[in-house]
């Protein structure tokens, strides 16, 4: 990956939480769907998945060689009722805090960092770069769901 594009993913990266804030700001107004989850519920799956999944990928790619990885969601449960005194806007600000910290790992990484690589069961073989492209991806499917909302 050139340097260039490290730099467009790392601000692609870094843009992604005052995107959503300006998402669940629009849609906090806005009727509900019932039968999707609420504005609370996607920000908490949002921190979890940033730290159990992506930022737990980072971490093994720079300490194993070749981490497996299974599909794996977050306990939504277990993460909504450890953020149930948290306010809706404390979410988002905890969101943005967690972001920069996989941004922050991944800005120390040295061109050998960027190659390194893990084997999901699903996606295969990635690099970092390739974990970075599904950070991406699975932040704008929720913001895509977020912006539907506000409108």
């Amino acid at each position: 990956m050139s340097s260039d594009s490290r730099r467009e993913t790392l601000e692609r990266l870094t843009l992604i939480p005052a995107r959503i804030a300006e998402a669940v700001k629009r849609a906090e107004g806005k009727p509900q769907p019932e039968d999707q989850w609420p504005l609370r519920t996607i920000m908490a799956h949002l921190i979890a998945c940033e730290r159990e999944i992506w930022q737990s990928r980072l971490q093994q790619m720079a300490a194993e060689d070749n981490p497996q990885w299974k599909w794996t969601q977050p306990d939504h449960a277990e993460w909504e009722s450890f953020y149930a005194r948290y306010s809706l806007h404390q979410l988002l600000y905890v969101f943005a805090l967690i972001r920069q910290e996989t941004v922050n790992h991944l800005r120390r990484l040295a061109d050998d960092g960027w190659k390194r690589i893990g084997t999901h069961a699903t996606y295969g073989q990635m690099d970092v770069a390739g974990l970075c492209r599904e950070i991406l991806k699975h932040d704008e499917e929720h913001l895509a769901e977020l912006l539907k909302r506000g409108e």
